[in-house]
């Protein structure tokens, strides 16, 4: 979805920290938004930074910010190839953010007509960007979770619906992901079908959060399938992340990088609009093909 601007530093009131000698521009951005479905995606402040400014300063100028991300990028670096790129929330560093980085590419685009070609954070991992009618798409190679007895043993006492399959990654990039109930029943398929208003929502799926945080480390993603037509694919998800410092994200771009190659393996699907129901709401367009997701 389009991303829209508002620069912050204008204000009247500048928060202490927007007077520091290292910050050069702050701006907020919003992505995977859609009035036409009532869902308000997510923002990130975005942080463009001078020489000299340390990860403790990056980490106070995210806790003091009321936004899902911080994204700090170098003012030497924004103008280049490839570029630095960090996130932060209120409480830690983010390991991958895939909003964060659309929404800083946005921005870069309509500020300076120009974005880096690769973000590039901080475990070395590249976030390519394609630019397509001035807008930024993020391509990110895919992972390929494998089914877990051991996670969904883990998880079936934290949500409030008996989970039917669980797919996890390595830990180096923490994710699983649960399926719950009907999932495979294809006779169940049929019936939902015939009548599309009992398809099971996860708006009402309950999490224990404390519970989750002590049980598993991983973030779990909760996917489900609500359309599995090749040219009209709709699945649904939510994040959740209370061992990172996130109850629950609004919207996740870089979970799609999972979520992808499951739905690919499960239903042959290369491309789905993704519809994540959290409070706000968001909708993630993507297309896999060659272990990449390019999500817009």
């Amino acid at each position: 979805m389009q991303a829209k601007v508002n620069t912050l530093c204008l204000a009247k009131r500048k928060p202490k920290w927007l007077t520091l000698r290292f910050i050069e521009l702050t701006s907020t951005k919003s992505v995977f938004y859609s009035p036409a479905h009532n869902l308000k995606g997510s923002s990130a402040l975005i942080v463009i930074y001078k020489n000299g400014l340390t990860s403790k300063t990056m980490q106070y100028i995210a806790s003091q910010s009321t936004y899902p991300a911080t994204v700090f990028l170098n003012q030497n670096e924004i103008t280049k190839r490839h570029c630095k790129i960090r996130w932060f929330n209120q409480a830690s560093e983010i390991k991958r953010c895939g909003h964060g980085t659309l929404a800083a590419a946005n921005f870069l685009i309509d500020h300076l007509g120009y974005c880096p070609e690769v973000f590039t954070s901080m475990s070395n991992e590249r976030f390519t960007i394609r630019v397509k009618k001035q807008r930024a798409q993020l391509l990110l190679k895919s992972i390929e979770p494998k089914k877990s007895e051991l996670a969904e043993g883990e998880l079936q006492s934290v949500f409030s619906v008996a989970i039917k399959a669980a797919y996890s990654t390595g830990d180096k990039n923490g994710y699983t992901v649960v399926l719950f109930n009907k999932e495979f029943d294809e006779e169940f398929d049929k019936e939902l079908e015939k009548n599309s208003d009992e398809k099971q929502d996860l708006k009402n799926l309950h999490i224990d959060f404390k519970a989750l945080s002590k049980a598993h480390k991983n973030a779990v993603i909760a996917l489900n399938i609500q359309n599995r037509n090749e040219k009209t694919a709709i699945a649904q998800f939510r994040y959740f992340a209370p061992q990172f410092g996130v109850n629950e994200d609004s919207a996740t771009g870089s979970a799609v990088s999972v979520i992808a190659p499951l739905l690919f393996r499960l239903h042959g699907l290369n491309k789905a609009m993704l519809v994540q129901q959290s409070n706000s709401g968001a909708l993630l367009n993507y297309e896999f093909n060659n272990a990449k997701v390019v999500i817009y």
